[in-house]
């Protein structure tokens, strides 16, 4: 049976949704609105379990999932959200074992699910340009996978436009405002047949990187497509079934292609 042990991260949920992900210490305590959750209360039970705050709220306790994890973690740079980085694993046919290489950690965000997704015999090399980024996805990276079986990471403070240290790269990903100022390199760094993504937030850079696979690319690569996703929940109250009132639309879009031999 699953018990949580001092040191785990666990995901606090109301009674209205409201989710609170923390770490668990001995004799110290969360505190919010509705009072206060004492973590000896917690360690040592088994995971789903109910308690009480202070002043009488009721929560939901799980280890939380790694989308728990990336939605609540520190942030450096905005996170790729889970709706899109689902479709990336997807679309780039991310595999157990896969070398892939990433231009733009972030947050760490994508690279956990990367991580996850290539297993203990994959490896992931992510450059990240920006000391602070790289700080902030470092401990976001090691707090999530100590537990758990992942893949080699090689994380680097490193400006992609230095060059690549490595090569033969199964897949590769692009999260940078600028990825065709760098496709030169990273299509040298993979292999025949392997996979490019780009992460993109705006049409115009959609624009910019299609001249530029048009001009100088097109005998290099193979366009797969440009993909757009959009999430939405549905709920149900008494005999009404709706969607939700929100749902989450455009965050970003997705740029695939292939390497010609």
């Amino acid at each position: 049976m699953s018990t949580f042990k001092e040191g785990d991260l666990a995901l606090l949920i109301d009674s209205k949704g409201r989710k609170y992900l923390v770490t668990l210490k001995k004799d110290t305590h969360f505190s919010f609105h509705k009072g206060n959750i004492f973590y000896n209360e917690i360690i040592g039970k088994t995971y789903g379990i109910k308690i009480k705050s202070s002043h009488g709220e009721t929560l939901t306790v799980f280890p939380p999932t790694l989308e728990d994890y990336v939605l609540k973690m520190k942030r450096g740079a905005q996170i790729i959200y889970p709706k899109d980085i689902s479709r990336i694993i997807t679309l780039l046919d991310i595999f157990p074992g896969a070398k892939v290489f990433e231009v733009g950690t972030g947050s760490g965000a994508l690279t956990l699910y990367l991580l996850r997704a290539v297993g203990e015999k994959g490896k992931i090399v992510s450059y990240e340009k920006r000391l602070d980024f790289y700080q902030t996805a470092k401990a976001n990276i090691e707090k999530f996978i100590a537990n758990e079986s992942a893949g080699q990471l090689v994380l680097l403070n490193k400006d992609i436009a230095e060059g690549i240290e490595d090569s033969d790269f199964d897949r590769a990903i692009i999260d940078l405002t600028e990825p065709w100022l760098f496709l030169d390199k990273v299509v040298e760094a993979l292999k025949p047949g392997g996979i490019l993504g780009c992460y993109l937030t705006t049409v115009l850079q959609i624009y910019s990187l299609m001249e530029e696979f048009e001009k100088n690319f097109s005998q290099k690569l193979y366009k797969v497509g440009i993909f757009e996703l959009f999430e939405r929940n549905w709920e149900k109250e008494g005999l009404s079934l709706r969607p939700a009132l929100r749902m989450v639309a455009h965050t970003g879009f997705i740029v695939v292609f292939r390497k010609l031999s």
